[in-house]
């Protein structure tokens, strides 16, 4: 049943309660006349779903609105999770968890909080945060605006999002208590997970307070099969594999495969905190302040280990009666794939991985709100953000397999050998794949990796790892003066100053070594490298005599508790017992590298650290109008924001020489400040007519525009530079012996222009009764440009610092732009005209159909979607909600999507897909009494999982395999 409280206020939120209280009023005491109203605000989904369509139909642009249920109580497990509830709203997963979204198609999309920019730890360099850093507890609903108005603050291409938390003059009057704690388990992943949140608030009329706090530790398994690592090749007859596929007598069919396959483990730990805290206060009649903390704190490491076979060096590289012709090839012949059959593999590895992220973010407004009952209104407004961020990866990389078989040696001083003396070989070892069932499988000899002294550890590394900070400050003046009159309702103004500050460092671990008369600093701690020639005979050769840097590190020598025994990947991957140097271990990647090569130190990369400072001014004006044409009402806006946006990008200036040859990070020999600006005025129209008294007719038209991501806008330059000459030496005036520039490679491109696109909406939506919407919407955006990679001339320095020419230098560039058309369809309703039981039931269905088009093509010609677009994408979710009980089923589609764009061939290009999916969620509760629910939820509980497939759907490359989870608590509130 639902619970019922209430609260003063000068008009009811909720347009049902409105219309229905006249009546329920007359007929209880047909002589009372009617006293101001009281807000009745009902909890639960039915409540929830009311409100919901209420937002939606009481905004003039094209929105939609999800609520929380209660306080700390939104319907899934993360924000994004939730989001992909909404019509147009993809997502993306991290772990099997929702972090980030698409609207309609583009992940250009601004997060907002409480109506003002917000800075995410987990996306210091874009406009969206990550979800994942986002504890759903201290979210009280969320509002996706799909067109654009010139007061909401602009940055998104196909939406604005803006997240609200609880404040405390909207609470009753007095203390409000609530809270949650819960237990959760997956069902793969290993021990018990749980959330614990809570939160007190108190309104005493004229002043209030109220703070969220919530934890939550999780511990999610997810599994990879397939091509653990991306590469793809075109494996030829001058190139590996000299075979006729297809017997016609010629060698010149060629063989599309992949580098690396192999399945791999993976455990993802998040341990999450969140705080939230808001004091508001009337000071006088007429002037309010709010102020607003919000804090998050996430902590995870992402732990890999699998098995991958690689055989970039062997001939036979595959070998099978299985071979299918997919299209004509470069050599004359065609080209084939290969879906099961045997690999004769030369190496065969037991990788591990640790990714590490440590991260923080504070939020803090500072609002004062004008309101005196007369036309003027205004609000002036400060916030201030920080946000910090350590990333961290470290990679261990074993052989099974002794390294002779694709020639990879050692030589300590005492004579050439294979690098892991104890594994299989010389022989290729057959490995068995199969990618025609429901999982990718790799089969490997019965008791082929049960021995662990046959394991050597002979690379490890730690690259791209990096600290990442951030500040924004943001004060804005906002006024609107009410004309109360026909047509011209009220204008809205103001103007707004942000400065956002953001620094990166990224760097590599190195360590001393010296063999012979050559000393470097190296990242490849590899026992098959060698730093040079280091027997004077000039060549560089190992079985030559060069000695080689690593150690051997036998997993059987390793610490206690450095090595894990594996037998469980995940389902219908691969049978056996293997072993790993623990991921684990090797989180603090500083300890684990000083362990095994003594004297690291941090080395910056130059090409992947920068500071930029980006300050914006911005002005606005909208006139809101609402009246009557032909007995019809409508409410509109028109306006326009104009912003101006000022960059200071430091770029450091690479050279050409490498401090090693095993070593990535090149040395800087300078750097430069580029200043450059743009602005833009963005128009926009809303429009909403009321047809009748339940149908509304929406039409939107909006210039838009979105900030780039600082990464593609920042990091170094490299210059390629070569010896003048004397040809070249002459013309330039120079010595033949200067290095001079000859071309160039840039990280990050300063002169890029931001996303822009042109927005047209138009919508019907018909809202039937109280609790019920049919509604149609139609979308088109012409997106001005996408980034890609390209090639651009600028001026380059020689060795003596002088530029004398202007160079190609790749880098990303504007290329061509696109567009992406489409339709929305929406149904929902409370079945509360059933009789007895089945009163509790309700549903709400949404359909999105939007093909993109881009300037790609694939191995056919045919035109390529924009990337990450699903074409298709639908929910459903049956609801109930009556006698104390509530439960929910929830089923979210979205069609095969563009995940990336692979490898290069003829004037197209192999296009990675990711197949379509049907992610089923549900949830139980019971209500004990008016203050406290039990309740249980599942996530992907048909364990969907995501198959990735290169051109043709049969050719699947990769699987990612989430686990389904469940999770009981208990609620309460007073």
């Amino acid at each position: 049943m639902n619970r019922i409280s209430f609260k003063r206020h000068a008009l009811a939120s909720s347009i049902a309660l409105v219309s229905a209280l006249p009546a329920i009023a007359q007929e209880n005491n047909p002589t009372q006349t009617m006293e101001p109203l009281e807000e009745v605000r009902v909890v639960g989904l039915a409540a929830s779903q009311a409100r919901n369509l209420d937002e939606k139909r009481m905004n003039v642009g094209v929105s939609d609105t999800i609520t929380a249920e209660d306080i700390g109580k939104l319907p899934d497990t993360t924000i994004a999770d939730t989001l992909q509830r909404i019509p147009g709203v993809q997502i993306r997963r991290s772990a099997g968890e929702g972090s980030t979204i698409n609207v309609r198609g583009m992940p250009q999309v601004t997060a907002l909080l409480n109506g003002e920019q917000f800075l995410s730890a987990g996306s210091i360099t874009t406009v969206q945060p990550d979800f994942t850093d986002v504890p759903s507890p201290l979210i009280s609903g969320i509002t996706v605006h799909k067109s654009q108005t010139a007061s909401l603050l602009a940055g998104g291409i196909s939406g604005t999002l803006d997240l609200t938390t609880v404040r405390p003059l909207d609470l009753d009057q007095g203390w409000t208590f609530s809270g949650n704690a819960e237990l959760a388990q997956g069902s793969e992943s290993k021990g018990d997970d749980g959330r614990l949140s809570g939160f007190a608030g108190f309104n005493g009329e004229d002043f209030g307070v109220v703070l969220t706090a919530t934890y939550d530790q999780k511990t999610l398994a997810n599994y990879r099969n397939g091509t653990i690592l991306n590469g793809m090749e075109l494996i030829g007859e001058d190139i590996r594999d000299q075979r006729d596929f297809n017997n016609d007598g010629d060698n010149n069919d060629t063989f599309l495969g992949q580098r690396f396959y192999g399945v791999m483990d993976r455990e993802t730990e998040r341990d999450r905190y969140g705080l939230s805290a808001s004091f508001q206060a009337n000071l006088t009649d007429s002037l309010e302040f709010i102020g607003d903390v919000f804090y998050t704190d996430m902590e995870d490491a992402d732990r890999k280990q699998g098995m991958m076979v690689d055989s970039t060096r062997g001939n036979n590289w595959a070998y099978s009666d299985n071979f299918q012709q997919r299209l004509d090839g470069p050599l004359g012949g065609s080209i084939y794939t290969i879906n099961t059959g045997s690999l004769l593999v030369n190496r065969v590895s037991s990788y591990s991985e640790s990714l590490t992220n440590d991260r923080q973010s504070t939020n803090a407004n500072l609002e004062l709100n004008y309101e005196n009952g007369g036309p003027w209104k205004g609000s002036l407004r400060y916030l201030h953000g920080d946000a910090e961020r350590g990333h961290t990866e470290n990679v261990a990389h074993g052989y099974v397999t002794s390294g002779a078989q694709h020639g990879l040696m050692r030589n300590d001083g005492s004579g050439a050998e294979p690098v892991n003396p104890n594994g299989y070989g010389p022989d290729p070892i057959d490995v068995a794949f199969d990618r025609t069932g429901e999982y990718i499988s790799l089969g490997f000899e019965e008791g082929f990796g049960s021995d662990i002294n046959r394991y050597n550890l002979v690379s490890t590394y730690s690259e791209n790892n990096f600290t990442e900070e951030a500040t924004l400050d943001v004060l804005r003046l906002d006024g609107e003066y009410d004309f109360s009159g026909s047509h011209l309702r009220s204008v809205e103004f103001g103007v707004r100053s942000g400065q956002r500050d953001v620094t990166r460092d990224t760097y590599i671990l190195v360590a001393p070594f010296t063999t012979g008369d050559y000393s470097a600093d190296v990242m490849w701690k590899d026992s098959g490298a060698s730093l040079g020639d280091t027997n004077g005979d000039g060549v560089n050769s190992v079985a030559g005599g060069d000695l080689t840097i690593g150690n051997l590190n036998y997993y059987a020598d390793m610490p206690e508790g450095w090595v894990n025994e594996v037998s469980d990947f995940g389902p219908g991957s691969i049978d056996g017992t293997f072993y790993f140097v623990n991921p684990e271990v090797m989180d603090d990647n500083f300890a684990f590298q000083e362990a095994l090569y003594p004297g690291n130190k941090a080395l910056t990369m130059p090409s992947r650290s920068y500071t930029v400072d980006e300050q914006t001014y911005t002005a606005y004006l909208q006139v809101n109008l609402e009246g009557e044409i032909g007995g019809m009402t409508y409410n509109g806006n028109i306006g326009g924001r104009y912003i101006e946006t000022e960059l200071d990008i430091l770029q450091n200036i690479i050279g050409s020489e490498r401090p090693c040859s095993l070593c990535t990070a090149a040395d800087k020999i300078g750097e430069e400040i580029i200043s450059r600006s743009y602005d833009d005025f963005l128009p926009s129209v809303n429009f909403a007519l009321d047809l009748t008294d339940d149908l509304i007719l929406r039409a939107a038209y909006s210039k838009n525009m979105t900030s780039l991501d600082i990464d593609d806008l920042a990091g170094g330059l490299s210059v390629g530079r070569s010896r003048a000459g004397e040809v070249l030496g002459e013309q330039l005036g120079v010595s033949p012996d200067l290095m001079v520039a000859i071309n160039g490679t840039q990280n990050g491109n300063p002169q890029l222009e931001p996303w822009r696109s042109d927005n047209y909406d138009l919508s019907l939506e018909w809202y039937f009764s109280n609790s019920g919407l049919l509604s149609v919407a139609g979308f088109y955006m012409d997106i001005e440009s996408f980034i890609e990679q390209g090639e651009i001339t600028m001026g380059l320095p020689d060795a003596d610092g002088v530029v004398r020419r202007e160079l190609p230098v790749t880098t990303n560039i504007n290329g061509e732009g696109g567009s992406i058309k489409g339709v929305e369809l929406a149904y929902q309703q409370a079945f509360d005209f059933l009789p007895g039981i089945w009163g509790g039931l309700g549903a709400s269905l949404n359909f999105t159909y939007a093909p993109s088009d881009s300037s790609n093509v694939d191995v056919y010609g045919e035109t390529l979607p924009i990337q990450d677009n699903s074409e298709k994408s639908g929910n459903a979710v049956l609801w109930y909600d009556d006698y104390g009980w509530q439960f929910r089923i929830a089923a979210n589609y979205r069609s095969d999507r563009l995940d990336r764009l692979g490898m290069g061939m003829g004037e197209g290009v192999i296009p990675i897909w990711t197949d379509s999916t049907v992610y089923v969620d549900v949830s139980a509760s019971y209500d004990i009494n008016d203050y406290v629910s039990v309740y249980v939820q599942g996530s992907n509980v048909t364990d969907e999982f995501e198959d990735q497939y290169a051109q043709w759907d049969d050719y699947v490359i990769t699987q990612n395999v989430f686990e389904s989870r469940w999770a009981a608590g208990v609620r309460a509130r007073f």
